[in-house]
């Protein structure tokens, strides 16, 4: 069945489409008796209001869109979730896009979503064929995580500093002998920094550089982790303390501690990155660092509701959203000369 349109009123009607929707929207400047004329034909032809258009014509267009384009994990799980509940409780819809950024503001500005967020990787830059589609969607844009550009607002997560200062609470326990095991980028960097400032030697065999992920097959990840930290464990070099940089790789790493019989935090003392609370039920709940969800919601929605009620900024925001450790039960305080 087609859906009949405002310009198919009005061809039966006998009048212009300005005119139907205006009387559709009751918008002064059409004759009553007109209107209601108007008003009986869509109803006789089952007219359905497109709403989303009405609410953009209105500036009652209480929505944003979250992308994710290459989301995976518990992290964004709860990214999404956690947005989707306290937008509610302001009366905004939240449209939730995996596929890659100018898809998903390309989807965005066919719904009349003109405020959109996405999560983006530290080195991220829009290429042509986003900005091209930027300048069509001419929405407010919103930068998390990381990212380099000028397009639009940016709340950016400090990955650096947050394993630094893991290293120096590990180091201000009487921890010297750390290790480090997650992709190379700014955790890495922020791990080797951390040891600079705490005057400890670095050693490249305390490094594990993980090449696969956990959600690309979990037995190859496994298997991987399996060789890696027993060849760790079994140097001259080995940790009294480690540093995980995602849940990704706490969930094979993790099992395979306990498999090789080694004790956390007796044994080895543990700091994951990634603040999420599947990382609290392990036997031996893990100390975390990296971003708080419900700050970064809260920052977003903040930023949104500045911007909706009229708000007009100098120049894009540029913001770095930090966090705290939360310490639990996986870290422990050890003699210094161990």
């Amino acid at each position: 069945m087609t859906k009949v349109t405002i310009k198919d009123i009005a061809q039966v009607a006998g009048v212009s489409h300005p005119t139907v929707s205006k009387a559709l929207n009751n918008v002064p400047g059409v004759k009553e008796e007109t209107r209601q004329r108007i008003l009986q034909i869509a109803r006789q032809m089952d007219y359905v209001p497109n709403v989303a258009a009405k609410r953009l014509v209105n500036h009652k267009n209480r929505s944003m869109g979250l992308i994710l384009p290459h989301a995976k994990g518990l992290f964004f799980h709860h990214l999404c979730g956690r947005l989707e509940e306290e937008a509610s409780r302001r009366d905004i819809n939240v449209l939730v896009s995996f596929a890659d950024g100018r898809q998903a503001l390309k989807t965005f500005r066919e719904h009349f979503v003109d405020f959109a967020v996405g999560w983006f990787d530290p080195a991220w830059l829009p290429n042509p064929a986003f900005t091209k589609e930027w300048k069509l969607y001419q929405g407010q844009f919103v930068v998390i995580g990381g990212g380099n550009t000028e397009l639009g607002h940016v709340l950016d997560v400090d990955r650096f500093y947050q394993v630094q200062e893991a290293v120096k609470y590990l180091h201000s326990i009487g921890h010297r002998r750390i290790a480090f095991a997650g992709r190379e980028g700014p955790k890495c960097q922020g791990y080797i920094h951390g040891l600079m400032d705490c005057g400890l030697n670095y050693h490249p065999s305390r490094m594990i550089v993980i090449n696969s992920a956990y959600y690309d097959g979990i037995a190859r990840k496994k298997e991987e982790m399996r060789h890696k930290f027993n060849t760790l464990w079994q140097g001259k070099h080995r940790p009294t303390a480690l540093i995980m940089d995602s849940q990704d790789v706490a969930f094979s790493l993790v099992n395979t501690i306990g498999e090789l019989q080694i004790s956390i935090p007796e044994d080895l003392s543990i700091i994951c990155y990634d603040d999420v609370p599947e990382l609290s039920v392990y036997p031996v709940p893990l100390t975390v660092c990296g971003p708080a969800i419900p700050d970064l919601v809260q920052r977003v929605l903040d930023l949104y509701e500045q911007i909706y009620q009229g708000h007009q900024f100098k120049q894009p925001v540029r913001e770095v959203v930090t966090s705290k450790l939360i310490l639990r039960d996986s870290t422990r305080p050890i003699n210094p000369l161990c």
